[in-house]
């Protein structure tokens, strides 16, 4: 599996795990888009990303694939414990620091899964897979309960094409010459 860093390298360097603290309306997919009544036209992309979660340390061991960083290694389990049908939402977010934020809503399956996964494997890394890249790699600090997760990026762009991506939604490339994200700073 090739994993491309190449767009959202800074990301990965201010990654945060954070549970749902904002107070943002999320944009919902709908399950009336996903099984379209007789008579409507299905609203799901023609070919659907794929969005896999894997646990990850940063020490090789066995049965783990190494992944190259910008600033070291990753090491990767090859089953992903949670996958794109575990999630019911993903949504850009903004906190009241004006850090952005991708925040994912996970089903009551996904839920129970995130929970036993997190509890499990505090201080492991969960990293989130888009079509064969690595998106973001947060620290589990804490069992993740809630059924939600965020984690931090650059800029308000990055925030929404990501949660596009892992929706499904067609996401338009920036325009040439556009600005660089800026990077987030630390909390």
């Amino acid at each position: 599996m090739q994993l491309n860093l190449r767009t959202l390298a800074p990301a990965l360097v201010v990654v945060t795990l954070a549970l749902a603290g904002c107070k943002t309306a999320p944009t919902k997919t709908s399950d009336a888009a996903a099984t379209p009544q007789a008579g409507q036209q299905s609203t799901a992309p023609a070919t659907a990303t794929r969005v896999d979660f894997y646990l990850a340390k940063r020490e090789p061991g066995p049965d783990l694939r190494e992944v190259s960083l910008p600033d070291g290694k990753l090491y990767l389990q090859e089953t992903p414990v949670l996958t794109r049908a575990d999630l019911t939402d993903a949504a850009a977010l903004v906190d009241r620091q004006g850090q952005n934020f991708v925040g994912l809503r996970f089903s009551e399956a996904g839920t129970r899964k995130l929970t036993a996964v997190s509890t499990a494997n505090v201080g492991s890394v969960l990293a989130l897979v888009i079509d064969q890249e690595l998106v973001a790699a947060p620290l589990i600090g804490e069992p993740l309960n809630r059924g939600v997760l965020a984690f931090g990026v650059p800029s308000a762009q990055a925030a929404s094409e990501i949660a596009a991506r892992i929706r499904g939604d067609a996401v338009t490339p920036p325009a040439a010459g556009g600005a660089a994200p800026a990077p987030a700073a630390k909390p």
